[in-house]
């Protein structure tokens, strides 16, 4: 309650028309929005958006064929932690670029957006398929920092622009255009083991380009956005999200999204490697980030239908600290071949399920639709400074022997701290809307 005895909007509210007051300033003005869960256009942008998160997240996703090959044959002269930060930087650009597309589709300039990231996209992956071995420097313009601004260019707007076309159905239909990243980790990885190690080599690089290009190209074609261009000055933008800030839970919950983004990747980024350095076969340690990938399908679909119906939290404090448990148990459970096949099953499931569920949990944050993409692209923005620092970290524990025990305790722990934030967050969360009725209930005559 404020001191005049007029309630505040709750952040956890969600609404189904959506005005921005013409107090403010007429140029910030935007005619009331109504939110419309499932006519044509929009499953025609939840459409496109599953087609560009399988294009742009799948491709991160299938980087532990890239580390396993470049750390036994491409760039076998430098470190597992050098060869780590074309992997970390290209998730943080991944994270972080979200600030800067999230405000350019909130203000109505997601086709320009979406467009200019999906041309850097294509240029960068023929790029990395003209770079040369031992030449370092190259994929890590090329794949870690130019391929990472293409892929958050245009993955967080994907995500945003969902949002402003569901509210009744916002998690499941968010949940299934995460699981698309999924099935990108599915077919990506399995297409580049197969051509790496094939007469094609490093050059399967450009097939996977012009797949890629067809893609995007419809993906770009099918999305629209519901919001329309309007101008506003970058500092009052930036005085806007610094209000995100004073909001405890939102600040308890980006805590825990970087918490979650610095330790989950390590199974998904170095369960090939792993699997390749216990012995189990070629042919299985090659498909384990596919079926990792697989199982993580069902973890970004499934927890989704149930989210909206039992809340967002409790459904992902369990699914984070699952994670971190089966990162500890990881030396007792990928033994021989049946480890390491139910080794990626469990935790691509529970990692695709703490995934999916960030975007839903972050979107019902935003007091109005205009603020959906900032509020995601903020978070994902400072997570990504997790992902970030966390594979250079992993190589560098991780050290030329081999020494698992030592990443798997940094991002076990770290996992377990994120179900900590989160689960502070919800609880939180609970109070609000346990006082807000209280508060309805006293206004009753």
């Amino acid at each position: 309650m404020s001191p005049s005895g007029t309630r505040n909007p709750s952040v956890d509210e969600k609404v189904d028309a959506v005005e921005i007051s013409p107090e403010a300033s007429p140029k910030d003005y935007i005619p009331p929005l109504v939110i419309r869960d499932g006519d044509f256009h929009s499953w025609l942008t939840a459409a496109g958006a599953f087609i560009v998160v399988f294009c742009s997240s799948g491709y991160v996703n299938s980087f532990g064929v890239y580390e396993d090959f470049y750390v036994r044959e491409y760039l076998n002269d430098h470190s597992s932690s050098k060869i780590g930060w074309i992997g970390g930087t290209q998730t943080f650009c991944l994270f972080s670029m979200g600030i800067f597309s999230g405000y350019a589709i909130d203000v109505g300039y997601f086709h320009p957006v979406m467009l200019t990231g999906s041309v850097l996209f294509i240029f960068c992956l023929f790029m990395i398929s003209l770079s040369q071995p031992q030449q370092w420097y190259q994929l890590f313009l090329a794949q870690g920092v130019g391929l990472g601004i293409a892929i958050g260019s245009i993955y967080i707007p994907a995500l945003g622009v969902v949002a402003h076309h569901f509210k009744q159905k916002r998690s499941l239909v968010m949940g299934i255009v995460a699981s698309a990243s999924s099935l990108g980790g599915v077919v990506h990885p399995i297409m580049l083991n197969i051509l790496i190690h094939g007469p094609v080599g490093f050059h399967c690089v450009r097939i996977s380009s012009f797949m890629n290009l067809v893609l995007l190209v419809a993906a770009n074609c099918m999305m629209r956005t519901c919001l329309p261009t309007r101008t506003k000055e970058l500092s009052s933008q930036f005085t806007h999200w610094a209000g995100f800030f004073s909001d405890k839970t939102y600040i308890t919950a980006t805590a825990g999204t970087f918490l979650l983004i610095l330790g989950v990747f390590f199974p998904i980024f170095y369960l090939q490697l792993d699997a390749v350095e216990r012995g189990v076969g070629t042919n299985l340690a090659f498909y384990s980030i596919a079926i990792l990938n697989g199982s993580s399908a069902f973890g970004r679909v499934v927890p989704t239908i149930f989210a909206d119906r039992c809340g967002v939290f409790t459904l992902l404090v369990p699914c984070t600290l699952a994670c971190g448990i089966l990162i500890f148990a990881t030396d007792a459970v990928s033994v021989g071949n049946p480890g390491v096949i139910v080794m990626a099953i469990l935790y691509g499931f529970f990692s695709g399920a703490c995934i999916s569920l960030l975007g839903p949990m972050l979107a019902n944050f935003a007091k109005d639709v205009s603020e959906v993409s900032a509020r995601i692209g903020i978070c994902f923005g400072i997570g990504g400074i997790g992902s970030l620092i966390g594979p250079p970290i992993m190589g560098a524990l991780l050290t030329s022997r081999n020494i698992w025990i030592r990443p798997i305790i940094f991002s076990g722990i770290s996992m377990c701290l994120a179900a900590l934030f989160l689960m502070i967050t919800g609880i939180h969360v609970r109070h609000i809307r346990a006082n807000r009725r209280v508060d309805a209930e006293g206004q009753q005559p």
